[in-house]
This record gives C-alpha cells, structure tokens and sequence, in this order.
C-alpha cells in the first residue's frame, strides 16, 4: 500500500524537541469563527453565527450522527455531538477545533458547550468531517494531522461536493500515523469505535451495525430534522444572497 500524506506527517512529533505548542504547530486547522462568538463562564468560546452547509452536507452528518447513537445506545457515558467545539490548551482560548462529529467513550452525556480536553482528561475518540467548498482544503490537509496529534483513534472524511474520489474515507491511529481503512468485502467500511461499517455515495449514508449486521434505517424525526435543516439552509442563503446584493449597490 502507498503512503498517504496522513501516513507520513505529523508536524508536532517534528517539533517535540522544541515543546512548539499544537496551536502553533497547527495554526492552519484552528477554528475560524463567525462573529458574533460566545463565550463561557471562563472566557472561552463555544459557538459563533455558522452558516449552514449544503443540504448533502447536513443530511449526511446528521444521520450519522443518530444511527452513532443508535449503535451506542447501550452505553451511556458515551457522547455523540454535532459541531462541538474542541479546546486544547488550557488557558489558550484560540487554540480550538470543530469538527463536524464528534465519538467520545467513558466522558458521559452530561451537557457541555464545548469539549475542553483537560477536564474531560482524553482526546475524542472519532471525529468526522464534511467537505464543503469553504473547508475542503482545510479537511484534507490541515485538519487531520491535529487529530492525529491530538490522539483521536479514527479520522472520517465525507466528500459531498466531489473534491476527492472516494465519498468517504477513514484513517485509523496507528502508533504515530494514520492509516486508511480499507473497504470490506460487503462494501462499507469498518470503524473499530463504532463496532459498525460505514458507507456513502454522495446521496445515500449508510452504517450497518456489527453486533446485529443489521442496517440503522433514518428515524421519522431524523428525516424531519433532515427537512428542517434544507428549510433552513434555504432561508440562510437567501438571506445571504440579499446582504450580498446590498453591498454590491
């Protein structure tokens, strides 16, 4: 097998000898929020005004996210969230990432507003991410060798814009590197945190759950939510193509 870049970087492993912070080291990937921002009880942030994605985008994730749920619904001091924010460094309030989903175990459903990594005392243990026009760049190169750094045992890339060729990839912790997760012989491919095979065709998302081989079908109020989220993105942008019209008068 060919090496990949996420097999062969890992900047901070470069600049250990140094003790260069992660912050530093992967400026690049850090969160760029949306003013306005806002901020905890510590001066730490953990929301800004997003502008939604694509509806490809929205709907993927959020099925993945509840059919996570579902394979893990037996374990309950497992969290699966959407867009929760990622802080590093304590004490260093840009040093945050948000991926677009987020699998820890053993740190409990316990409401948060952001994932500060000295309290919960490990990094997540998946994280997955969604390409769009505005990110894509920043999913493929940046973002995954902070992951890696971090410790976060599996990487996942969706591509719903078509920016690379497979829809879907996955990168398992390997001692010091990432490793692409290669597709089984049914098609999807195995995520070990999960206990479940993943699989997506840029139209369709699918986990199938290994304990019972069964398939997670979206739920009723998945599919609502999946509308609600297109209604929102449709007011979103047209709200925004306004503000652009105004400005170019």
């Amino acid at each position: 097998m060919q090496d990949t870049p996420l097999q062969t970087r890992s900047p901070a492993r470069r600049a250990s000898r140094a003790r260069v912070p992660l912050s530093v080291v992967h400026a690049e990937a850090l969160w760029r929020p949306r003013p306005p921002v806002g901020y905890d009880d510590e001066g730490y942030p953990f929301e800004d005004c997003k502008v939604p994605e694509s509806t490809r985008h929205d709907d993927a994730l959020a099925y993945f996210r509840e059919a996570s749920r579902a394979v893990l619904r037996n374990e309950p001091e497992t969290m699966v969230q959407r867009n929760l924010l990622i802080l590093f460094e304590q004490g260093n309030r840009s040093a945050a990432v948000e991926p677009d989903m987020t699998v820890s175990f053993g740190v409990g459903r316990r409401d948060r507003n952001s994932y500060k990594m000295w309290i919960e005392g490990k990094p997540p243990d998946l994280v997955m991410e969604a390409m769009s026009e505005k990110t894509w760049q920043r999913d493929v190169d940046f973002k995954p060798p902070l992951y890696l750094d971090l410790g976060v045992r599996e990487f996942w890339r969706l591509d719903p814009i078509g920016r690379r060729e497979q829809p879907i990839e996955g990168f398992e912790l390997c001692g010091s590197v990432y490793k692409p997760i290669e597709r089984a012989s049914s098609g999807g491919y195995p995520s070990r945190v999960l206990n479940a095979e993943l699989s997506y065709d840029r139209v369709e998302a699918r986990l199938v759950d290994l304990r019972t081989g069964k398939h997670v079908p979206p739920t009723p109020a998945l599919i609502d939510r999946c509308e609600e989220l297109q209604e929102a993105n449709a007011v979103a942008m047209a709200r925004i193509a306004e503000l652009e019209a105004r400005l170019k008068r």
